[in-house]
Protein backbone atom coordinates (compact mmCIF):
# COMPACT_ATOMS: atom_id res chain seq x y z
CA UNK A 1 0.00 0.00 0.00
CA UNK A 2 1.78 3.11 -1.16
CA UNK A 3 1.78 6.06 1.15
CA UNK A 4 -1.11 8.61 -0.34
CA UNK A 5 -3.52 5.29 0.24
CA UNK A 6 -1.89 5.38 4.19
CA UNK A 7 -2.86 9.01 4.63
CA UNK A 8 -6.25 8.76 2.56
CA UNK A 9 -7.29 5.98 5.38
CA UNK A 10 -5.73 7.63 8.15
CA UNK A 11 -8.04 10.87 7.32
CA UNK A 12 -10.99 8.66 6.97
CA UNK A 13 -10.44 7.47 10.29
CA UNK A 14 -10.00 10.81 12.04
CA UNK A 15 -12.78 12.14 10.47
CA UNK A 16 -15.10 9.23 12.01
CA UNK A 17 -13.49 9.18 15.13
CA UNK A 18 -14.62 12.78 15.42
CA UNK A 19 -17.94 12.26 14.28
CA UNK A 20 -18.32 9.25 17.19
CA UNK A 21 -17.31 11.99 19.64
CA UNK A 22 -19.45 14.87 18.58
CA UNK A 23 -22.59 11.96 18.78
CA UNK A 24 -21.56 10.43 22.13
CA UNK A 25 -21.40 13.68 23.20
CA UNK A 26 -24.90 14.98 22.08
CA UNK A 27 -26.52 11.27 22.90
CA UNK A 28 -25.23 12.11 26.40
CA UNK A 29 -26.63 15.30 26.72
CA UNK A 30 -30.05 14.23 25.02
CA UNK A 31 -30.09 11.09 27.77
CA UNK A 32 -29.39 13.50 31.11
CA UNK A 33 -32.04 16.14 29.49
CA UNK A 34 -34.84 13.40 29.28
CA UNK A 35 -33.60 12.15 33.06
CA UNK A 36 -33.98 15.60 34.37
CA UNK A 37 -36.97 16.36 32.20
CA UNK A 38 -38.79 13.20 34.02
CA UNK A 39 -37.27 14.22 37.62
CA UNK A 40 -38.99 17.55 37.15
CA UNK A 41 -42.30 15.93 35.91
CA UNK A 42 -42.36 14.24 39.15
CA UNK A 43 -41.53 16.73 41.25
CA UNK A 44 -42.44 20.81 39.77
CA UNK A 45 -44.68 22.98 38.06
CA UNK A 46 -42.38 22.26 35.29
CA UNK A 47 -44.28 19.02 34.60
CA UNK A 48 -45.08 19.67 31.09
CA UNK A 49 -41.72 19.39 30.51
CA UNK A 50 -42.00 16.14 28.53
CA UNK A 51 -45.59 16.36 27.12
CA UNK A 52 -45.77 16.00 23.30
CA UNK A 53 -42.42 14.56 23.04
CA UNK A 54 -41.82 11.45 20.62
CA UNK A 55 -41.99 8.66 22.86
CA UNK A 56 -39.38 6.21 21.12
CA UNK A 57 -37.21 6.73 18.29
CA UNK A 58 -34.10 5.55 16.71
CA UNK A 59 -30.77 5.28 18.55
CA UNK A 60 -28.78 8.03 17.47
CA UNK A 61 -32.00 10.84 17.73
CA UNK A 62 -33.30 12.95 19.54
CA UNK A 63 -37.06 12.74 20.03
CA UNK A 64 -39.14 16.03 19.04
CA UNK A 65 -40.28 18.54 21.29
CA UNK A 66 -37.27 17.23 24.08
CA UNK A 67 -36.58 20.35 25.96
CA UNK A 68 -32.84 21.39 26.16
CA UNK A 69 -32.24 24.09 29.08
CA UNK A 70 -31.07 27.38 28.75
CA UNK A 71 -30.61 30.68 30.95
CA UNK A 72 -34.13 31.34 30.01
CA UNK A 73 -35.65 28.60 30.30
CA UNK A 74 -36.35 25.43 27.92
CA UNK A 75 -36.31 25.19 23.87
CA UNK A 76 -36.95 22.47 21.81
CA UNK A 77 -36.96 21.69 18.40
CA UNK A 78 -39.20 19.81 15.87
CA UNK A 79 -38.12 18.25 12.99
CA UNK A 80 -40.56 17.64 9.88
CA UNK A 81 -39.14 14.07 9.37
CA UNK A 82 -40.48 13.29 12.84
CA UNK A 83 -37.39 13.61 14.61
CA UNK A 84 -33.63 14.78 14.80
CA UNK A 85 -31.62 12.24 13.23
CA UNK A 86 -27.70 12.47 14.52
CA UNK A 87 -26.18 10.60 11.99
CA UNK A 88 -26.22 12.66 8.66
CA UNK A 89 -23.99 14.38 6.65
CA UNK A 90 -24.51 17.29 9.07
CA UNK A 91 -22.66 15.49 11.91
CA UNK A 92 -20.10 14.21 9.43
CA UNK A 93 -16.99 15.78 8.76
CA UNK A 94 -16.25 16.52 5.15
CA UNK A 95 -12.84 17.86 5.64
CA UNK A 96 -9.84 17.76 6.69
CA UNK A 97 -9.74 19.49 9.89
CA UNK A 98 -12.43 17.69 12.09
CA UNK A 99 -14.93 19.70 11.71
CA UNK A 100 -18.22 19.32 10.86
CA UNK A 101 -21.68 21.42 10.71
CA UNK A 102 -22.59 20.32 14.06
CA UNK A 103 -19.26 21.66 15.69
CA UNK A 104 -20.92 25.46 15.37
CA UNK A 105 -24.38 24.44 15.15
CA UNK A 106 -25.18 22.37 18.48
CA UNK A 107 -29.00 21.17 19.53
CA UNK A 108 -28.06 22.79 22.97
CA UNK A 109 -27.78 26.08 22.19
CA UNK A 110 -30.62 26.45 19.32
CA UNK A 111 -28.28 25.41 16.41
CA UNK A 112 -26.07 27.82 16.96
CA UNK A 113 -23.38 27.96 19.71
CA UNK A 114 -22.39 30.18 22.57
CA UNK A 115 -18.91 31.27 24.36
CA UNK A 116 -20.24 29.02 27.32
CA UNK A 117 -20.04 26.04 25.11
CA UNK A 118 -16.76 26.69 23.55
CA UNK A 119 -14.98 27.75 27.22
CA UNK A 120 -15.77 24.17 28.09
CA UNK A 121 -14.75 22.70 24.82
CA UNK A 122 -11.64 24.33 25.32
CA UNK A 123 -11.46 23.46 28.97
CA UNK A 124 -12.07 20.41 28.09
CA UNK A 125 -9.33 19.52 24.95
CA UNK A 126 -6.76 22.61 26.60
CA UNK A 127 -7.91 24.04 22.83
CA UNK A 128 -7.19 21.27 20.70
CA UNK A 129 -11.01 20.30 19.73
CA UNK A 130 -11.77 21.35 15.80
CA UNK A 131 -13.14 24.41 16.66
CA UNK A 132 -10.54 26.20 17.16
CA UNK A 133 -8.59 26.54 14.10
CA UNK A 134 -6.20 28.93 13.15
CA UNK A 135 -8.62 30.19 10.63
CA UNK A 136 -10.75 31.80 13.37
CA UNK A 137 -8.05 32.92 15.89
CA UNK A 138 -7.59 36.64 16.74
CA UNK A 139 -4.40 36.62 14.07
CA UNK A 140 -3.86 33.25 12.33
CA UNK A 141 0.05 34.17 12.81
CA UNK A 142 -0.47 33.52 16.76
CA UNK A 143 1.51 31.12 18.63
CA UNK A 144 -1.12 28.01 19.37
CA UNK A 145 1.39 25.38 20.57
CA UNK A 146 0.77 25.56 24.53
CA UNK A 147 -2.55 25.88 26.22
CA UNK A 148 -1.76 29.30 27.30
CA UNK A 149 -1.20 30.37 24.02
CA UNK A 150 -4.32 29.26 22.65
CA UNK A 151 -6.42 30.62 25.40
CA UNK A 152 -4.54 33.66 24.29
CA UNK A 153 -5.25 33.12 20.44
CA UNK A 154 -8.61 32.54 20.43
CA UNK A 155 -9.98 35.39 22.83
CA UNK A 156 -12.73 36.33 20.37
CA UNK A 157 -14.37 33.09 19.92
CA UNK A 158 -14.05 32.63 23.65
CA UNK A 159 -15.31 35.68 24.91
CA UNK A 160 -18.44 36.09 22.11
CA UNK A 161 -18.77 33.53 20.42
CA UNK A 162 -17.64 35.00 16.99
CA UNK A 163 -15.64 34.10 13.89
CA UNK A 164 -13.11 35.46 12.32
CA UNK A 165 -14.70 36.15 7.87
CA UNK A 166 -13.66 38.63 5.59
CA UNK A 167 -11.13 39.02 2.98
CA UNK A 168 -10.23 41.49 -0.06
CA UNK A 169 -12.45 44.48 -0.22
CA UNK A 170 -15.03 44.12 -3.19
CA UNK A 171 -13.79 45.03 -6.18
CA UNK A 172 -15.14 48.19 -8.59
CA UNK A 173 -17.32 49.36 -5.11
CA UNK A 174 -18.52 52.51 -4.83
CA UNK A 175 -16.03 52.72 -2.35
CA UNK A 176 -12.51 52.66 -1.20
CA UNK A 177 -11.06 51.07 1.87
CA UNK A 178 -9.11 54.12 2.90
CA UNK A 179 -7.59 53.37 6.61
CA UNK A 180 -8.31 50.16 8.70
CA UNK A 181 -7.41 50.07 12.73
CA UNK A 182 -7.38 46.26 14.22
CA UNK A 183 -6.55 45.35 17.53
CA UNK A 184 -5.26 42.00 16.59
CA UNK A 185 -2.77 43.13 13.73
CA UNK A 186 -4.36 41.19 11.04
CA UNK A 187 -6.76 43.79 9.14
CA UNK A 188 -5.35 46.18 6.47
CA UNK A 189 -6.77 48.36 3.96
CA UNK A 190 -6.27 45.16 1.60
CA UNK A 191 -7.98 42.76 3.98
CA UNK A 192 -11.26 42.96 5.99
CA UNK A 193 -11.79 41.34 8.82
CA UNK A 194 -15.55 40.71 9.61
CA UNK A 195 -16.16 38.91 13.34
CA UNK A 196 -19.32 37.30 13.43
CA UNK A 197 -21.56 34.89 15.04
CA UNK A 198 -23.16 31.79 13.68
CA UNK A 199 -26.45 31.70 12.70
CA UNK A 200 -28.64 28.97 13.65
CA UNK A 201 -29.52 26.70 10.94
CA UNK A 202 -33.40 26.57 11.99
CA UNK A 203 -36.44 28.17 10.67
CA UNK A 204 -35.20 28.41 6.98
CA UNK A 205 -38.58 27.12 5.24
CA UNK A 206 -40.99 30.48 6.47
CA UNK A 207 -38.07 32.98 6.80
CA UNK A 208 -36.24 35.13 4.43
CA UNK A 209 -34.24 34.10 1.63
CA UNK A 210 -31.27 35.65 2.79
CA UNK A 211 -28.30 33.33 3.53
CA UNK A 212 -25.33 34.84 5.71
CA UNK A 213 -25.45 38.06 8.34
CA UNK A 214 -24.60 39.97 4.65
CA UNK A 215 -25.99 37.87 2.32
CA UNK A 216 -23.18 36.74 0.44
CA UNK A 217 -24.57 32.79 0.17
CA UNK A 218 -28.12 34.20 -1.39
CA UNK A 219 -28.85 32.80 -4.61
CA UNK A 220 -31.70 34.68 -5.93
CA UNK A 221 -35.33 34.20 -3.88
CA UNK A 222 -35.17 30.70 -3.49
CA UNK A 223 -33.45 29.90 -0.04
CA UNK A 224 -32.36 26.13 -0.65
CA UNK A 225 -30.23 27.31 -3.59
CA UNK A 226 -28.68 29.47 -0.81
CA UNK A 227 -28.02 26.77 1.39
CA UNK A 228 -26.74 24.71 -0.80
CA UNK A 229 -24.18 27.32 -1.92
CA UNK A 230 -23.49 28.20 1.98
CA UNK A 231 -23.23 24.38 2.80
CA UNK A 232 -20.59 23.92 -0.37
CA UNK A 233 -18.82 26.85 0.37
CA UNK A 234 -18.42 25.69 4.52
CA UNK A 235 -16.74 22.11 3.35
CA UNK A 236 -14.18 24.18 1.07
CA UNK A 237 -13.65 26.76 3.56
CA UNK A 238 -14.36 26.42 7.19
CA UNK A 239 -14.06 22.34 6.62
CA UNK A 240 -10.85 22.61 4.87
CA UNK A 241 -12.33 19.61 2.23
CA UNK A 242 -12.39 19.13 -1.32
CA UNK A 243 -15.75 19.98 -2.82
CA UNK A 244 -18.84 17.22 -1.19
CA UNK A 245 -20.58 15.11 -3.73
CA UNK A 246 -24.06 16.58 -4.79
CA UNK A 247 -25.63 14.02 -1.82
CA UNK A 248 -23.69 15.15 0.44
CA UNK A 249 -24.67 19.08 0.17
CA UNK A 250 -28.17 17.49 -0.20
CA UNK A 251 -28.33 16.06 2.94
CA UNK A 252 -27.23 18.41 4.81
CA UNK A 253 -29.68 20.97 3.12
CA UNK A 254 -32.14 18.73 3.60
CA UNK A 255 -31.44 18.47 7.36
CA UNK A 256 -31.43 22.10 8.29
CA UNK A 257 -34.53 22.37 6.20
CA UNK A 258 -36.59 20.15 8.31
CA UNK A 259 -35.56 21.98 11.34
CA UNK A 260 -38.18 24.11 13.74
CA UNK A 261 -36.42 25.60 16.94
CA UNK A 262 -38.40 27.69 19.63
CA UNK A 263 -38.44 28.76 23.47
CA UNK A 264 -40.97 26.05 25.09
CA UNK A 265 -41.11 26.62 28.50
CA UNK A 266 -40.18 29.66 30.61
CA UNK A 267 -39.54 29.32 34.77
CA UNK A 268 -42.97 30.45 36.25
CA UNK A 269 -44.43 30.73 32.90
CA UNK A 270 -45.05 26.47 31.91
CA UNK A 271 -45.51 25.46 28.38
CA UNK A 272 -45.53 28.42 25.81
CA UNK A 273 -47.88 26.15 23.82
CA UNK A 274 -50.10 25.98 26.95
CA UNK A 275 -53.99 28.07 27.44
CA UNK A 276 -54.58 29.31 23.81
CA UNK A 277 -51.04 30.28 23.03
CA UNK A 278 -48.81 29.23 20.03
CA UNK A 279 -45.18 29.40 21.41
CA UNK A 280 -42.42 26.39 20.74
CA UNK A 281 -41.69 24.49 17.83
CA UNK A 282 -44.22 22.63 16.77
CA UNK A 283 -46.68 25.12 16.03
CA UNK A 284 -43.90 27.35 14.10
CA UNK A 285 -43.50 23.94 11.64
CA UNK A 286 -47.21 25.09 10.83
CA UNK A 287 -47.46 28.67 10.50
CA UNK A 288 -47.04 30.39 7.00
CA UNK A 289 -44.60 32.23 5.59
CA UNK A 290 -45.72 35.74 4.99
CA UNK A 291 -45.45 39.23 6.35
CA UNK A 292 -47.73 40.23 9.26
CA UNK A 293 -47.65 40.91 13.14
CA UNK A 294 -46.38 37.91 15.83
CA UNK A 295 -49.70 36.80 17.31
CA UNK A 296 -48.76 33.72 19.31
CA UNK A 297 -49.36 34.67 22.87
CA UNK A 298 -52.67 37.22 22.01
CA UNK A 299 -54.88 34.59 24.44
CA UNK A 300 -52.80 35.62 27.13
CA UNK A 301 -53.28 39.70 26.86
CA UNK A 302 -54.65 40.66 30.61
CA UNK A 303 -53.94 37.09 31.45
CA UNK A 304 -54.24 36.02 35.50
CA UNK A 305 -51.07 35.40 35.32
CA UNK A 306 -49.07 38.32 35.70
CA UNK A 307 -45.73 36.61 33.93
CA UNK A 308 -47.99 35.11 31.16
CA UNK A 309 -49.84 38.90 30.59
CA UNK A 310 -46.15 40.04 30.82
CA UNK A 311 -45.35 38.79 27.95
CA UNK A 312 -48.77 39.50 25.45
CA UNK A 313 -47.65 43.10 26.72
CA UNK A 314 -44.29 42.50 25.41
CA UNK A 315 -45.66 41.31 22.04
CA UNK A 316 -47.88 44.21 21.46
CA UNK A 317 -44.87 46.92 22.07
CA UNK A 318 -42.89 44.83 19.31
CA UNK A 319 -45.57 45.16 17.15
CA UNK A 320 -46.77 48.59 17.62
CA UNK A 321 -44.31 50.52 19.28
CA UNK A 322 -43.00 53.25 17.18
CA UNK A 323 -39.41 55.05 17.65
CA UNK A 324 -39.03 58.47 17.08
CA UNK A 325 -38.40 57.66 13.23
CA UNK A 326 -41.31 55.96 13.32
CA UNK A 327 -40.09 52.39 12.74
CA UNK A 328 -41.65 49.01 14.93
CA UNK A 329 -40.01 45.81 15.48
CA UNK A 330 -41.87 44.28 13.57
CA UNK A 331 -41.70 46.92 10.63
CA UNK A 332 -38.28 45.19 9.90
CA UNK A 333 -38.78 41.32 11.65
CA UNK A 334 -41.82 40.91 9.58
CA UNK A 335 -41.90 36.88 8.93
CA UNK A 336 -45.33 35.99 10.96
CA UNK A 337 -43.94 34.80 13.93
CA UNK A 338 -40.44 34.09 12.92
CA UNK A 339 -38.67 37.49 12.87
CA UNK A 340 -36.39 37.65 9.93
CA UNK A 341 -37.61 39.75 6.93
CA UNK A 342 -39.39 38.44 4.32
CA UNK A 343 -38.81 41.18 1.41
CA UNK A 344 -34.63 39.87 2.07
CA UNK A 345 -34.34 43.35 2.67
CA UNK A 346 -30.98 43.72 5.05
CA UNK A 347 -31.09 46.77 7.56
CA UNK A 348 -27.98 49.19 8.87
CA UNK A 349 -29.10 48.47 12.83
CA UNK A 350 -26.11 50.70 13.72
CA UNK A 351 -24.62 47.57 15.12
CA UNK A 352 -21.34 48.05 12.89
CA UNK A 353 -20.96 51.85 14.12
CA UNK A 354 -18.44 53.33 15.13
CA UNK A 355 -20.12 54.69 18.36
CA UNK A 356 -20.88 51.25 19.13
CA UNK A 357 -17.51 49.77 18.35
CA UNK A 358 -16.22 47.57 21.54
CA UNK A 359 -12.49 47.83 22.01
CA UNK A 360 -11.54 44.52 20.60
CA UNK A 361 -13.31 45.66 17.31
CA UNK A 362 -11.67 46.37 14.00
CA UNK A 363 -12.91 49.91 12.76
CA UNK A 364 -12.45 50.80 8.84
CA UNK A 365 -12.47 53.97 7.24
CA UNK A 366 -14.60 53.90 3.92
CA UNK A 367 -14.29 56.80 1.57
CA UNK A 368 -17.70 57.38 -1.17
CA UNK A 369 -15.54 58.07 -4.51
CA UNK A 370 -17.84 59.74 -6.26
CA UNK A 371 -19.11 62.09 -3.69
CA UNK A 372 -16.00 62.00 -0.79
CA UNK A 373 -18.07 60.86 1.90
CA UNK A 374 -16.66 58.74 4.87
CA UNK A 375 -18.18 56.65 7.28
CA UNK A 376 -16.45 54.38 9.75
CA UNK A 377 -17.42 51.15 10.35
CA UNK A 378 -16.47 47.78 12.53
CA UNK A 379 -17.74 45.14 9.21
CA UNK A 380 -18.67 46.03 5.99
CA UNK A 381 -21.78 44.10 6.07
CA UNK A 382 -23.78 43.63 2.74
CA UNK A 383 -21.82 46.27 1.02
CA UNK A 384 -18.68 43.89 0.72
CA UNK A 385 -21.02 41.73 -1.37
CA UNK A 386 -22.69 44.02 -4.07
CA UNK A 387 -20.17 46.65 -3.78
CA UNK A 388 -23.04 49.44 -3.28
CA UNK A 389 -21.89 52.71 -1.16
CA UNK A 390 -25.85 52.23 0.81
CA UNK A 391 -25.23 48.86 1.68
CA UNK A 392 -22.21 49.42 4.13
CA UNK A 393 -23.33 48.49 7.30
CA UNK A 394 -26.21 46.35 6.71
CA UNK A 395 -27.53 42.63 7.86
CA UNK A 396 -29.82 40.36 7.65
CA UNK A 397 -32.57 40.25 10.21
CA UNK A 398 -31.95 36.62 11.93
CA UNK A 399 -34.95 34.51 13.22
CA UNK A 400 -36.08 35.74 16.51
CA UNK A 401 -37.05 32.23 17.95
CA UNK A 402 -35.01 30.44 20.79
CA UNK A 403 -33.17 33.88 21.15
CA UNK A 404 -33.09 32.61 24.81
CA UNK A 405 -30.56 29.89 23.79
CA UNK A 406 -28.21 31.75 21.92
CA UNK A 407 -26.68 34.64 23.62
CA UNK A 408 -24.86 36.78 22.37
CA UNK A 409 -26.80 39.05 20.15
CA UNK A 410 -26.29 40.55 16.44
CA UNK A 411 -24.26 39.59 14.09
CA UNK A 412 -20.68 40.54 16.51
CA UNK A 413 -21.95 39.58 19.85
CA UNK A 414 -21.64 42.81 21.23
CA UNK A 415 -24.83 42.65 23.08
CA UNK A 416 -24.26 39.91 26.17
CA UNK A 417 -28.52 40.11 27.46
CA UNK A 418 -31.81 41.00 25.70
CA UNK A 419 -31.88 43.75 27.90
CA UNK A 420 -28.83 44.77 25.86
CA UNK A 421 -30.46 44.24 22.88
CA UNK A 422 -33.27 46.55 23.46
CA UNK A 423 -30.94 49.37 25.08
CA UNK A 424 -28.91 49.03 21.76
CA UNK A 425 -32.11 50.28 19.81
CA UNK A 426 -32.66 53.17 22.51
CA UNK A 427 -29.13 54.45 22.07
CA UNK A 428 -28.99 53.98 18.58
CA UNK A 429 -32.05 53.96 16.84
CA UNK A 430 -34.60 56.02 18.28
CA UNK A 431 -36.54 54.16 20.55
CA UNK A 432 -37.80 55.02 23.72
CA UNK A 433 -39.11 52.81 26.08
CA UNK A 434 -40.00 53.00 30.37
CA UNK A 435 -38.90 50.47 32.56
CA UNK A 436 -41.36 48.44 32.48
CA UNK A 437 -41.46 48.50 28.47
CA UNK A 438 -38.25 47.25 28.22
CA UNK A 439 -38.66 44.30 30.93
CA UNK A 440 -42.16 43.71 28.90
CA UNK A 441 -40.13 43.70 25.77
CA UNK A 442 -37.67 41.48 27.04
CA UNK A 443 -39.99 38.98 28.59
CA UNK A 444 -41.46 38.54 25.13
CA UNK A 445 -38.17 38.18 23.58
CA UNK A 446 -36.86 35.55 26.02
CA UNK A 447 -40.28 33.51 25.18
CA UNK A 448 -39.93 33.22 21.64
Amino acid sequence: MNSNSMKQIENISMKRHNSRNLSRRIRAVVAIGALLGFALWLGSDLGSDLAGATAAVPQDSIPNNQPQKNPGGKSATFSVLGHIDLTGEYFQAQGTNGRSCATCHTPEEAWSITPCALQTLFDETDGTHPVFNLLDADNPNMDVSTPEARLAAYSMLLSRGVFRRGGAPRANSEWELIAAEDPHGFANVNRLVHWRRVMPTINFAIGSATIAWDGGNTVGANPRDGLVNQATRNVTGAQQGQPAPDDVIANIVDFESSLFTAQLIVPGVGRLDSDGARGGPEALSNMPKVAGRFDLFDAWIGHGNPRRAQIARGQELFNNKASLSGRTCNGCHNSVNNGTNINNILFDDRVASAEARTPDLPLYTFRNKTTGETRQLTDAGQGNITGLWNDLGRFKTPTLRALAARAPYFHNGIAPTLEDVVRHYERHLGFVFTDQERADLVAFLNAL
